[in-house]
């Protein structure tokens, strides 16, 4: 049975991909922060994405984008986890390759 960790990895780059073409083109950076509400008895998540180099464009989620969040809500209530919130952080590095982490806060 695969572990949780494996599951999450390519719902990890997904997000991660999906993000990156999200953001407009001269960004280096992004700070996308993820939090898991109940509204009406439904479940939704508030999405803000960011420029920790203080660009002011205005960033909004993808349907794909919020499609693999959801993907992982689902990969982690399958493994019996929840998490409130999750920020994933993506930076350009050298040789212009994307890296990334994801902080969650359970």
């Amino acid at each position: 049975m695969p572990t949780l960790q494996e599951l999450q990895a390519p719902i990890d780059r997904l997000i991660v991909e999906e993000l990156i073409a999200a953001t407009p083109e001269h960004w280096n950076s992004a700070v996308m922060t993820v939090e898991r509400r109940v509204h009406g008895g439904k479940e939704k998540l508030a999405i803000a994405i960011s420029s920790p180099e203080d660009h002011r464009e205005v960033v909004s989620a993808t349907h794909e984008l919020i499609d693999a969040l959801y993907q992982l809500v689902r990969c982690f209530s399958q493994k019996g986890k929840t998490w409130t919130k999750v920020q994933y952080i993506i930076s350009l590095g050298p040789n212009d390759t994307w890296k990334f982490e994801a902080n969650f806060d359970y």
